[in-house]
């Protein structure tokens, strides 16, 4: 007689190797009840028998799937070992590239971008507000200023007479010029 894997399946079924047990013949079903040691195993119906194998190797933890597959069935169970390894690996390897892939995307070289960088210097505030210059003021400041040459105080003050420039603008310019003492003939007004 050849040993015959015995197990319960999801459902709760008896299985007698591939098969449920009420699907198999009486004459099976009463060999493997004579292995349990059921009593009366001839007189009962396969329903019964079932019922009573099942109680028994739950009662013997001998059975219920307690056989390892690998000892019935060595190659398969090789092949069974080297498919999980290789599904393993798979998803290993896609884990993998989908984290470089994250990292690529998430982790971008950003190219260095133009910033303007606004530097604010704080400006002493002044305790009187500056006063508008009239146009004698800037011709008598003008004229007092000893580094320049007659000729560029006279354009100077013709330009304030003439009002084509603010006379605190030429007062700047002229301030600008004594101190650089720029000659007569450099002077372009």
């Amino acid at each position: 007689m050849t040993p015959v894997l015995v197990s319960v399946d999801r459902a709760g079924d008896l299985k007698l190797g591939k098969r449920k047990c009420r699907l198999h013949k009486k004459e099976d079903v009463v060999k493997v009840a004579k292995k349990y040691g059921v009593p009366n195993a001839e007189k009962k119906t396969v329903q019964q028998l079932c019922g009573s194998i099942k109680a028994k190797a739950k009662a013997s933890n001998d059975g219920m799937n307690n056989v390892p597959l690998a000892k019935l069935y060595p190659e398969a169970a090789k092949k069974q070992v080297a498919a999980k390894k290789r599904a393993e690996k798979k998803v290993f390897d896609r884990k993998v590239a989908t984290n470089f892939l994250k990292t690529m995307v998430t982790n971008r070289i950003i190219t260095p971008t133009r910033k303007v960088i606004v530097a604010v210097m704080p400006t002493p505030k002044p305790s009187k507000k500056a006063q508008p210059i009239t146009k004698e003021e800037g011709i008598k400041r003008i004229k007092m200023m000893k580094n320049l040459n007659r000729d560029v105080r006279l354009k100077l003050t013709n330009r304030i007479q003439r009002g084509t420039m603010s006379p605190r603008k030429v007062v700047r310019v002229a301030r600008e010029l004594s101190r650089l003492g720029a000659p007569s003939s450099r002077v372009n007004l």
